[in-house]
């Protein structure tokens, strides 16, 4: 089972979330280290003041289950 977060982030808080996801302990792929690693630049604030052009992006958490599947027996009805 999975489930996928498709967001909008404003470039300046590329970092902020990048923290974050590793503060709750979510595994990055070496991809993902990478492009957070490109987009984020700390010594470039934008001139405008602005937050930066929105990034989007997308997180697909996988759940593992390793356990087999729980099979109860239903007694049958008389009748």
């Amino acid at each position: 089972m999975s489930v996928c977060f498709s967001f909008e982030v404003p470039g300046s808080h590329l970092e902020k979330l990048g923290e974050a996801l590793a503060a709750i302990g979510v595994n990055l792929t070496n991809e993902s280290v990478d492009s957070l690693a490109r987009l984020t630049d700390r010594d470039a604030p934008y001139p405008d003041g602005s937050e930066g052009p929105d990034i989007a992006g997308t997180l697909q958490i996988t759940f593992i289950h390793n356990e087999p599947d729980l099979r109860i027996e239903i007694p049958q009805i008389p009748g």
